[in-house]
């Protein structure tokens, strides 16, 4: 676990945009031969503003890392927030209770809100209408959305105290899930149902 910890701290750039095209790769190829839904549309055409938004999101996480990084950094020397104020625990169920509270507040009450407050469900609108949803849907996001989505991030790295190792990791699943979550692929119903008690499948989503 520790030896995660730190490839993650460490992450390359490289290795990030190989699991970003990677994933989208993987995943556009299964919905060729397992498609969930069998569309009407040509694929490349559709995708092409999904790429579009993604470039916006990729442009605006990178220039605003440093942020990241320098609230990372500075919760750790403090030893500031939630997770450092918790009795001592195995390493691993430390990195496991820090993704899952990033996830909570940086994805889950990020999206929560999005669909309450009427000003910020109008940004989000720009995800939900693609009407035809595959993996490149994952990534489609108006730039004020993905700055919304940043903030979030941010004050969870704030509030629960994580440093950038573990930041990194949950970043990086969050991309890779978010890509499969929006997936138009047919998988057995067994292994949906069982994979839907821990995120959201792509039948379920």
């Amino acid at each position: 676990m520790e030896s995660l910890i730190h490839y993650f701290e460490n992450i390359p750039t490289l290795h990030r945009s190989l699991l970003l095209v990677g994933g989208i790769t993987l995943f556009w190829l299964l919905e060729g031969v397992l498609p969930l839904f069998h569309f009407n549309y040509n694929k490349w055409k559709h995708s092409w503003p999904n790429f579009f938004f993604t470039l916006t999101t990729i442009i605006i996480n990178f220039a605003l890392a440093f942020l990241l990084l320098k609230t990372a950094d500075w919760v750790t020397v403090n030893n500031f927030g939630i997770i450092n104020w918790l009795p001592q625990m195995p390493l691993w169920l430390y990195v496991i209770t820090g993704v899952l509270l990033l996830d909570f507040i940086g994805a889950y009450l990020a999206h929560y809100i999005e669909h309450k407050i009427p000003v910020l469900w109008m940004v989000h609108l720009v995800h939900h209408t693609d009407h035809n949803v595959d993996t490149t849907t994952a990534n489609r996001h108006h730039p004020l959305e993905s700055i919304i989505r940043f903030v979030f991030t941010l004050a969870g790295v704030f509030i629960i105290g994580v440093p950038i190792g573990i930041v990194m990791l949950y970043q990086s699943m969050s991309l890779v899930f978010t890509q499969l979550t929006h997936a138009n692929i047919r998988l057995p119903k067994k292994i949906d149902k069982w994979l839907s008690y821990l995120l959201v499948s792509p039948r379920h989503a």
